[in-house]
This record gives C-alpha cells, structure tokens and sequence, in this order.
C-alpha cells in the first residue's frame, strides 16, 4: 500500500469531520489499526481540531445576561386589588440562556474549520493533479523533440542521397555480432559519412560502436555512434576508404581500433 499517497488523499480529513460513508469509516479504522503512519496522522488530525475548536471558542460578553434578562422584563408587580389575593409575578431569572451566544460562536468556529479542512483537500487534489500534467507535459515536449531529431536525421541523410557519387556500403555482423546489420553512406567529394542501424546489440553505458575506414590496410577513426532509431552523421570526414569496420569501445572512442572487439568489416566495392 502506499501510505503518503493515502495520507494526502483527504480521506482522513473526512473521517476527522465525520463526512465519510459508513464504508469509509470502516476502511480508515481498519487501515489506522494496521499502519502506524496513519494512526499518527489520524491522531495529529483529531488533535488539530479539538485545538481549533478551544481556541475559537469564546464567553459571551459581560453585562449580556443583564441585557437579556431587562429584555425579558415584562413589567412590575401587579397592583393589589381589593379583595386581597395575592399576585403571582414572573420569575425574575428565566435560565441560562446566554448559552445560546456560544453555541452560535462554537458552531461558527466548527464550519470555519470544516471549511477550512475542505480547501486543504481541494488543494492537496490540484496539487497531484498538477505535478501528473507537468510530468506528462515533460515527456510529451521529451517524444516531440525525439521525433524532431528523427525527422531532422532523415532529411540530412535524403539529401545526402539526392547527390552524385554516394557509396552505399551495408556492412554484416560477424561471429561476434551474427545478427549486426547497419548501412553507411559516403560522399567522397564531401567527404560526409552517416551511418543507419538496421539491428546492432545494445552496448553497456559505458561502451560505444567506433567506426573505421581502412587505407592501404590502416585503419583511420570515423567516429563513434550509438544505437538509435534515426540515421546519425558521423563527427569526423573521410577522404578515402577501402573498407569500413566497426569494432566496440569504450564511450568517447579509441585511437586504435581493438581488433578483439571487431564485430563488422566490408570492403568498398569499386
């Protein structure tokens, strides 16, 4: 169960309130007999409002009974009549009603504390609410860049093909990678390289594929590359090339190919 997530959720306010099912109830009781976080939170809640309800809670003024009871004076006593019997008069003291002043001030102080309790929930909601649309917001705005880069990719790699002269070299996995298969494009005009994975094994963090093109059996760096989804243009030109081959190597690339590591190697075809 997740307790912050149950903690925030206003259901303990409610319980507190006394505006929760009877389901509810039994659920809250059940859950606060389980978990000590909520008995706590539980306790704290309760706590808060009996402090709410003493501090706002008031006496009523002084000389109020003096003024209600001269208000309730229906007159003086009777005048004798003539044949002597006596005169009841009205009890001077009707009772305590200047209660009524504080109940109103207690019952006010309670309505302001429910309402109180209701905003806290109210905000506790828009502020989950909130940080689940900043959070799908941020990985929409993430996928909608991905897929500007991926376009971008493409376009750059059209436009390398639209030229004359562009090799197309698909190199193959050896024994070490079976199932590697990617594609390089080369201008030698422009010297551009890109690079397009057609299935290449994902590599550690800490590891990258480095590509090599080889002249007069040398081999001369072309960069490194990771497996994406998009074609990728390679940092560094080159100006010739017999064969392109990939070996594996530590992140950032190697100043010599680890010949341990070769996974791919195809000649250029004239």
């Amino acid at each position: 169960m997740n307790i912050p997530e149950y903690l925030t959720s206003g259901i303990l306010e409610s319980y507190v309130l006394g505006a929760v099912s009877d389901e509810e109830r039994r659920e809250v009781e059940c859950l606060s007999s389980i978990y000590p976080e909520i008995r706590q939170e539980l306790d704290r809640l309760s706590a808060a409002l009996e402090d709410y309800a003493l501090s706002y809670s008031a006496l009523p003024p002084i000389g109020l009974k003096e003024q209600i009871m001269a208000k309730l004076d229906f007159g003086t006593e009777a005048p004798p009549v003539e044949t002597e019997t006596p005169v009841v008069a009205l009890p001077a003291d009707s009772g305590p009603t200047y209660k009524i002043t504080w109940i109103a001030a207690a019952s006010l102080g309670l309505l302001v504390l429910i309402f109180s309790f209701f905003l806290l929930s109210q905000l506790r909601q828009a502020q989950r609410i909130s940080a689940t649309l900043r959070d799908s917001n941020e990985t929409l705005q993430t996928e909608i860049q991905r897929q500007r880069d991926i376009r971008q990719r493409s376009e750059d790699l059209l436009a390398m093909l639209r030229q004359p002269e562009v090799r197309i070299i698909r190199l193959k996995g050896n024994d070490k990678a079976p199932t590697g298969e990617m594609m390089v494009y080369w201008h030698p005009h422009s010297r551009q390289v890109m690079v397009e994975i057609m299935n290449m094994p994902p590599l550690p963090a800490n590891q990258q594929y480095q590509l090599w093109s080889l002249v007069n059996g040398q081999p001369v760096d072309a960069g490194v590359f990771d497996v994406t989804d998009a074609p990728q243009k390679m940092g560094r030109v080159i100006a010739q090339a017999d064969a392109f081959a990939v070996t594996i190597e530590k992140r950032g690339g190697s100043p010599a190919p680890t010949l341990s590591s070769l996974v791919m190697m195809t000649p250029v075809t004239s």
